[in-house]
């Protein structure tokens, strides 16, 4: 499995015509994750439920003022970290996603950022179901940006993204979280 993403990944910055080392090796290389709560779907009724995400993003910019993100993506029914719960299985999708980010500056630290971009979604939300659905992905955020003008430090924000595929089940998801996004 980890081998058909690194394929995949390889294959897009090749076809984008960039060699990873111009990638990773850029003071502007950032890493975050998010946690919030939302619903998941796929074949069934929205349930609600808890999401998780780590992420990296380069300052590499694929077209002026878009840098490419790449994100882990976890999302469970909520009745598993609620207690007293006896359910022996809960609902659940995991993926990853390749976006392109742009942001816009309000005033000094205040900020809006706004993603679009690739989606694969592995389908849990019934026991006898483990597919592979592909989509796409919208991502919006509005936050406050901590960092120097050595643009090092932390930013953090509000945000919501929602992940929609459009084959096998057509998985989706809608999540509402808090982010923190490192820039070293």
């Amino acid at each position: 499995m980890v081998k058909k993403y690194s394929i995949t990944l390889c294959l897009i910055l090749i076809l984008l015509g960039v060699n990873s080392k111009e990638i990773f090796c850029q003071n502007d290389f950032s890493a975050g994750a998010f946690a919030g709560g939302g619903l998941i779907a796929g074949n069934s009724f929205s349930q609600s439920s808890f999401s998780v995400s780590i992420f990296i993003e380069s300052g590499f910019e694929i077209i002026p003022n878009v840098t490419p993100r790449l994100s882990f993506l976890y999302a469970q029914d909520f009745d598993a970290i609620l207690p007293n719960t006896r359910d022996k299985y809960y609902p659940r999708l995991n993926g990853i996603s390749l976006k392109g980010i742009t942001t816009q500056y309000f005033e000094h630290k205040i900020f809006l950022e706004e993603g679009v971009g690739l989606l694969a979604l592995n389908d849990r939300i019934f026991s006898d179901t483990n597919l592979w659905d592909y989509g796409t992905v919208l991502s919006v955020l509005i936050g406050l940006d901590f960092r120097n003008f050595n643009l090092k430090g932390i930013k953090l924000g509000l945000g919501t993204e929602y992940g929609l595929t459009f084959n096998n089940t057509l998985a989706n998801y809608y999540s509402l979280h808090l982010q923190m996004q490192y820039a070293m």
